[in-house]
């Protein structure tokens, strides 16, 4: 559609100018044409700048395409990033419980040695 478009709107533009299409154009023998000089030049101007056009549509796929990839690699990135602050984060609570835990056992081994020391 696009390509149709811009077809039209180049055919408006440049080629009007430059050629009568109703009458630079004839019918010629096995189904062909025969165009006037000035008419061959604006199908030519037409093709180049279909040409250019689709070029141009292609390298906005790229981009896309190229845009799309980084998308994905950062949506990976940051779900890898998610994960390993969740790893983070259980391992910090697995860690404040050994914490704990030790210091519960420093203070009932503390008081201990105390009782051993003091001979009770």
């Amino acid at each position: 559609m696009k390509k149709l478009i811009c077809f039209i709107l180049l055919f408006s533009l440049n080629a009007q100018a430059q050629c009568d299409w109703s009458l630079g154009i004839t019918p010629g023998p096995n189904h062909t044409f025969i165009y006037s000089d000035e008419c061959h030049q604006a199908v030519g101007q037409l093709i180049q700048a279909n040409k250019d056009l689709t070029s141009a549509i292609q390298l906005k796929d790229l981009a896309l395409q190229t845009s799309d990839q980084r998308i994905a690699m950062w949506e990976k990135t940051s779900g890898d990033e998610q994960d390993r602050l969740n790893k983070i984060e259980s391992e910090q609570k697995h860690n404040d419980w050994l914490y704990f835990g030790l210091g519960v056992l420093t203070v009932v081994g503390a008081g201990f040695m105390t009782a051993k020391l003091i001979g009770r």
